[in-house]
């Protein structure tokens, strides 16, 4: 009688561990979180292109931005593209200097 338990017991664990819902489930929520995991990059850093910036050129260089933004900074609710963090330090020191001239 008590190995019939036993057996009916470890079958229904058995089952329970083999449950295709339970595994679909998982699987899907893992794949879920994976995708969200991978949404952002891994540093959190935003990424500007030439279109969202309200400037077209460097406004302390005058390099165009179409050719590559690699700092931005932000003044007066606007973003601004530098070509480096260099001219951006120079833009913050002095912005509207560089606005008027613009």
């Amino acid at each position: 009688m008590k190995k019939i338990v036993a057996v009916s017991i470890l079958a229904l664990f058995a089952m329970a561990c083999n449950n295709p819902a339970q595994k679909a489930d998982s699987a899907s929520k893992h794949q879920h979180d994976t995708t969200v995991m991978n949404a952002r990059p891994a540093d959190s850093t935003p990424v500007y292109t030439a279109e969202m910036l309200d400037s077209k050129k460097d406004l302390v260089c005058g390099m165009p931005i179409s050719a590559g933004v690699s700092d931005t900074a932000h003044y007066k609710g606007k973003a601004y593209g530098f070509c480096a963090k260099e001219c951006k330090d120079e833009f913050l020191k002095a912005p509207e200097q560089y606005l008027t001239a613009k």
